[in-house]
């Protein structure tokens, strides 16, 4: 039971604006920014591997292959790039120059 008699209507009018032209508009705005594209890699890294063992179909292959070291890359991966985004949070990116020009 809502806690607000109008609880269903607000939510209702958020979903409109939303997906109006200027609801767009925000959500494509918001996207863009650095914290948010930031917050949103950190949760597909953190969840990439939890994502893939739900896709797994076949549990005895995946077992055999981690036991024979087929399956050691796949945080590797997961990890360099987590390595890659927060050294170009933390340093002057120089694209190679040495005197950054």
């Amino acid at each position: 039971m809502a806690i607000y008699a109008d609880c269903k209507s607000k939510k209702e009018a958020r979903k409109r604006w939303r997906q109006s032209e200027k609801g767009k508009a925000w959500d494509k705005a918001y996207a863009q920014r650095d914290y948010v594209k930031a917050k949103k890699h950190n949760y597909y890294v953190n969840n990439k591997m939890k994502w893939y063992n739900e896709k797994t179909s076949y549990p005895a292959h995946e077992q055999w292959a981690k036991e024979n070291g087929y399956r050691d890359n796949d945080t590797l991966h997961a990890k360099n790039t987590k390595k890659f985004i927060d050294d170009a949070f933390n340093t002057k990116n120089t694209m190679g120059f040495k005197d950054g020009a």
